[in-house]
């Protein structure tokens, strides 16, 4: 079952505007084109998969969802946090100097601290309602303040209010500024006063508020890049780890929107040219060869009638891993290649495509691979052509051949040398059933194009669920290069 969250990211993440209306879009978008894709299979892929593979992607969803309505939650939090309003009652109780000042620091402030606080207290009465709603950092410091650690009401503080508290203390040159901390640490309310009858804040135009505030902005400012690099570390840390896996998820996602659902049509057309028993018989026995030599390359066939000459078989050989002894030759067993092109349906409002098909069967192991290549129509996807590998398995002897993973086609000149990979990316879409994406770097697509139309012989590396490894080896032949070089001619058009 395969994981959508980094696709359905990557695909937000490219949106110009992340309203909820496009993120939902996007998601019934995905939602459809996985669900009618896996329906289009063939074989066709049980409810029960769907069903997991629909839950799969409801997950992601949430998930997504989640993460996108998590800030605004965030962003909430300090509006409710201005309701501290009960931070008035302390004002109307500061008119007692006396029962105040000699709490914090009563030899101080007594005798120079009487005749004056009372004028600017009396003041601050109806002052103290703008500071509870104006600086909206300060009032979200003093609900977990109050036990009197100031140092941990810093870091609940998200960095946006960070920054408005810097803009918001403008209209804070009032005193009520200063008293407004009292109830949150009474160091600050016991500074505030005292700097009013000292020497040095009155220069400062009402600065018992501003000097509160300064003592307060440093702790600000030394919070924030720890809390900005968290959030610039998780991203970054969630982008490295999931890069490989949007690339997976990414080129199985789009090739199963691709995927034909007319077999049927292909094993009609397959069954038609059957005229020529002798020489499927003779290519079995071996004879394909001597008519592999004798039929010259096709250089550049224009049209595609020539099908009856591409459905002759050709050589095919699996080779499996002997497990009695490890040390022994691999068991080899003989089947046959069809090879042909066909031009399929491409989807709704879409002309038809031109596809290369490969039948490869074993029958005395049971085994039969379908091999359909074509090239690839959509932008978003990062492959010049696609390659879907269907394996089948039949009888008591294919039982034990589920194949549980492949490797990348190889492709040689001769059937004992060694060969050498196609450019893409292997997907595994469920046992028995995977994608081949082609690289669309333009090197690469030379090179595969290079592999693909002039070595004769293609190598599959299998994996069965039991763990024996295995190999399939299938010529081409003239059957094989004729096919696709007509299908190389068809997709340049």
């Amino acid at each position: 079952m395969a994981d959508y969250y980094p696709l359905l990211a990557r695909a937000l993440d490219a949106l110009p505007d992340r309203s909820p209306a496009l993120r939902r879009a996007v998601y019934d978008r995905a939602r459809s084109a996985l669900i009618a894709q896996l329906r289009s299979l063939d074989p066709p892929v049980p409810e029960a998969d769907i069903d997991l593979e629909r839950q799969a992607l409801d997950t992601a969803i949430g998930r997504l969802e989640a993460e996108y309505e998590a800030p605004p939650a965030a962003a909430s939090a300090p509006q409710p946090v201005p309701e501290p309003a009960p931070a008035p009652p302390p004002p109307p109780e500061a008119p007692r100097p006396e029962p105040l000042a000699p709490a914090p620091l009563p030899a101080e402030f007594l005798p120079p601290a009487l005749p004056e606080p009372e004028p600017p207290q009396n003041t601050d009465g109806p002052l103290v309602l703008p500071p509870a709603s104006m600086p909206a950092g300060i009032g979200a410091d003093l609900p977990p303040a109050e036990p009197k650690p100031p140092g941990e009401t810093v870091p609940f503080m998200p960095p946006p209010r960070r920054a408005k508290t810097e803009e918001a203390p403008r209209p804070a040159p009032e005193t009520a500024d200063g008293f407004i901390p009292a109830p949150s640490s009474g160091d600050a309310s016991a500074d505030a006063p005292g700097a009013d009858p000292t020497a040095e804040p009155p220069p400062e135009a009402n600065g018992a508020g501003e000097a509160g505030n300064g003592r307060q902005r440093p702790r600000i400012d030394v919070v924030t890049p720890p809390a900005g690099r968290s959030r610039l570390l998780r991203n970054l840390f969630v982008g490295g780890v999931l890069a490989a896996v949007i690339a997976l998820i990414a080129v199985a996602a789009f090739f199963l929107r691709d995927q034909p659902s007319d077999l049927q049509q292909s094993t009609a057309e397959q069954e038609s040219p059957a005229e020529k028993p002798d020489a499927k018989f003779s290519d079995r026995v071996g004879a394909e060869h001597s008519e592999a030599e004798a039929r010259p390359k096709p250089a550049a066939p224009g049209t595609a009638p020539a099908q009856p000459e591409v459905t002759v078989s050709q050589r095919a050989i699996l080779y499996e891993e002997n497990q009695g002894d490890t040390r022994a030759q691999p068991i080899a067993t003989n089947g046959n290649a069809v090879w042909r092109t066909e031009a399929v349906n491409g989807g709704q409002g879409e002309p038809l495509q031109t596809v290369l098909r490969v039948n490869v069967e074993f029958p005395s192991a049971g085994l039969t691979l379908a091999m359909t290549m074509r090239k690839n129509l959509d932008a978003n996807l990062p492959a010049s052509h696609t390659i879907e590998l269907a394996f089948t398995n039949s009888g008591e002897a294919g039982a034990k051949r589920a194949v549980q993973n492949i490797g990348l086609l190889q492709l040689k000149d001769e059937e004992a040398a060694r060969g050498s990979p196609v450019s893409g990316l292997p997907v595994r879409v469920r046992e028995n059933l995977f994608l081949i994406g082609l690289s669309s770097l333009k090197g690469d697509v030379d090179r595969n194009t290079e592999l693909l139309l002039h070595k004769n012989w293609l190598d599959l590396a299998l994996t069965y669920a039991d763990g024996q490894r295995a190999v399939i080896s299938f010529e081409k032949g003239g059957a094989g290069a004729q096919a696709m070089q007509s299908a190389f001619t068809q997709w340049r058009e």
